[in-house]
């Protein structure tokens, strides 16, 4: 279920990048909608149980360290930074948004053995994370294609992006990673998912300012975390 969720958002994404533009006002209201969504889990579903643990903030602090690197590589692929070069593969900036995915799908293969119940944090992260991939993937894909790429080489590409987290996901079930290791890959995972949130809200806006449809546009996506799970 995790794997499939994750993997069919990446090809949504993927198809939908032969209708939607990235220049166009659909694309970056939708990255708002992603960036106020995992921004409203994190502050209301994914930090508080990180900071049950009294090392909670040391591990956001980490993982906003990496996604500070990563976004170094990148060139902020992430949240929606889109720099095209023809006839040239955006290789670095593909290692950097594949380990950042890889990254961010680790705690959800051990939150079933850390909670003895159903706990909506895991939905909150999975959700989050698949909608959010959804504006990437078309972004990726867009960059793909913009480079002149054959379409099979674009396809490949998009394929690897869509394995990256269910990876992440498959490495921590199956190297047993004990249940306690959930606390800290779990907050790693936020402290990425902050720094590519608040990244999108201040950056998606022409001059870092809010227009009432971007308003509207955010506060639904906010609200939407707060009543999902």
């Amino acid at each position: 279920m995790i794997s499939l969720v994750l993997f069919a958002a990446v090809i949504i994404g993927g198809l939908a990048s032969y209708i939607v533009k990235t220049e166009s006002s659909f694309f970056k209201l939708s990255l708002a909608f992603s960036g106020a969504f995992l921004f409203g889990t994190l502050l209301t579903h994914l930090l508080p149980e990180v900071f049950d643990s009294p090392n909670g903030g040391y591990w956001v602090l980490l993982g906003f360290g990496i996604q500070l690197v990563l976004d170094f590589i990148s060139k902020g692929l992430e949240h929606g930074h889109l720099h095209i070069h023809r006839n040239r593969i955006p290789l670095l900036p593909l290692i950097g948004l594949f380990i950042h995915a890889f990254l961010e799908g680790m705690p959800l293969g051990l939150d079933g053995e850390f909670h003895e119940h159903h706990n909506h944090t895991s939905d909150g992260l999975l959700w989050s994370v698949a909608l959010h991939k959804v504006p990437i993937a078309l972004l990726v894909a867009t960059a793909l294609r913009s480079a002149q790429l054959s379409s099979w080489k674009v396809v490949i590409g998009i394929l690897l992006f869509a394995m990256c987290s269910p990876l992440g996901n498959a490495f921590a079930i199956y190297t047993y990673f004990e249940p306690t290791y959930f606390l800290p890959l779990l907050g790693i995972a936020a402290g990425l998912l902050l720094h590519v949130s608040t990244t999108i809200l201040f950056e998606s806006a022409s001059n870092h300012q809010f227009n009432a449809i971007k308003m509207l546009v955010v506060a639904a996506g906010i609200s939407l975390s707060l009543f999902l799970f």
